[in-house]
């Protein structure tokens, strides 16, 4: 109803008024009535048909901003899939992280370490609370004579309880995984990772604290005077890595080249992989002692004929579990990552490489530039026209291994739904994005 239809209505009721003195009252009375209530209705309706229009509009426009925003929005990473729930749509990648860590690695948060219980102190009481766990059930079953008490316990996987047993001893928590430098304002430490680039970065804060030690050649990649914890006064940074990336350049670096796996025995368990090793060792000891050289151990895996390099690496991320190597351990363990991460300063390896060493030298400043430089030459590699994808091939220094261009050669879709069990804290706890070409590997795998 527009308004010179309601204006319409009120002059016909005013006229109704003056021409109806001769009619009785009460008939008077009952047919304005009548006439009011239907002009209200009329009105109500009216209104209705607006506020419904109005909402409409309002709803299409709010559409069509959300799917514009949607639009130029990144996708949600792995994280943001697990602390939203169904909120996005998920794949089996997601599926599984997702799994593994509800199954691992949440369990670990339960767990009553203190903020002052640090890396191997707070494992090793997360590794006794999931034990104590366990034995009150146990307990309970028996002393209840009840076996259905155990039927709600979700078991704890293997590759998880040999991760809590081998990361407090095998080099996970040293020292050598914590630099600072007072070169650089303000000062910094930094979590160096392995396979991160921790190889150069040793040398980078070398470099940087030189002047402290009066030389390269003495100095360390600590200060001399511890640096405050305080995050305001010293901030924390970190470099981190695709994990499933960084799998694969660990096992090209630590299994696959000969020399490195005979001299580092880093390719573990030895006793599968890393038999030249053993072999190596033993033989020495018996030179040593004067015996001689006889050395009986069982072939390597890595030596099957006829395997493709596929079937070795799946075989590999099988069984390295049976003893976690520091090299392969996720990146969230490091420095107690999983449960810091959100005091850190973070900086991304793979294709934005270069330009975050040029974020990290700027924000940092000092002699940070050009100690960088004089390591990655980042300043000449931002300036170069190559394709942005020649650029992420790898580092070419003696431990650079090209993971990046090697994927598909050594991945295979059970190799990655094994590893991503594995790496499922890295993505979550991290706010990783698993890699669009795990996904798609993933979705082919018919």
């Amino acid at each position: 109803m527009n308004k010179q239809q309601l204006m319409n209505g009120i002059v016909s009721l005013q006229d109704y008024d003056t021409t109806s003195t001769k009619q009785p009252t009460s008939s008077r009375y009952t047919a304005k009535k009548a006439f009011i209530l239907a002009f209200i209705v009329a009105l109500v309706c009216s209104v209705v048909s607006y506020t419904r229009v109005l909402n409409e509009l309002t709803s299409s426009s709010m559409h069509l901003r959300d799917e514009v925003t949607f639009n130029s929005r990144p996708p949600p990473t792995s994280a943001q899939r697990y602390r939203n729930g169904n909120q996005y749509p998920m794949d089996e990648a997601d599926f599984i992280i997702q799994q593994s860590y509800s199954e691992t690695y949440a369990r670990m948060a339960t767990a009553p370490c203190k903020d002052s219980d640090v890396e191997a102190q707070c494992i090793r009481i997360v590794a006794d609370y999931l034990d104590e766990q366990k034995r009150r059930l146990v307990n309970a079953t028996t002393a209840n004579s009840d076996t259905t008490i155990l039927s709600s316990y979700k078991p704890l996987p293997w590759w998880f309880q040999t991760l809590l047993r081998d990361i407090p001893v095998n080099g996970a928590y040293g020292f050598w995984h914590h630099f600072s430098t007072n070169a650089t304002s303000p000062p910094l430490k930094f979590c160096a990772i392995g396979k991160n680039g921790s190889t150069e970065w040793r040398k980078i804060f070398k470099a940087l604290n030189a002047p402290e030690f009066g030389g390269v050649e003495n100095s360390k990649f600590n200060t001399k005077v511890p640096m405050s914890d305080d995050m305001s006064v010293t901030p924390h940074t970190v470099f981190l890595r695709d994990p499933l990336e960084r799998l694969l350049s660990g096992y090209l670096d630590k299994c696959v080249k000969d020399a490195v796996r005979k001299s580092q025995g880093h390719c573990e368990p030895n006793s599968i992989f890393g038999v030249d090793y053993l072999e190596r060792k033993a033989t020495k000891q018996q030179k040593e002692n004067g015996e001689d050289v006889s050395v009986d151990i069982a072939p390597s895996l890595l030596d099957m004929d006829g395997w493709f390099d596929k079937e070795k690496f799946a075989t590999y991320v099988d069984l390295l579990p049976l003893k976690w190597n520091v090299h392969f351990v996720p990146q969230s363990i490091f420095c107690d990552l999983y449960r810091t991460i959100e005091t850190y300063d973070t900086y991304l390896m793979g294709k934005e490489f270069m330009p975050e060493l040029d974020r990290m030298a700027k924000r940092y400043g000092g002699l940070l530039p050009e100690v960088l430089d004089d390591i990655f030459n980042y300043q000449t590699r931002l300036s170069d026209a190559r394709d942005e994808a020649e650029k992420n091939v790898g580092a070419s220094n003696v431990h650079g291994t090209r993971a990046p261009s090697k994927v598909a050669q050594y991945y295979s879709a059970r190799a990655i739904r094994r590893a991503l069990e594995y790496l499922s804290i890295d993505y979550v706890t991290l706010g990783l994005d698993a890699p669009d070409w795990a996904r798609e590997m993933l979705r082919d795998d018919v």
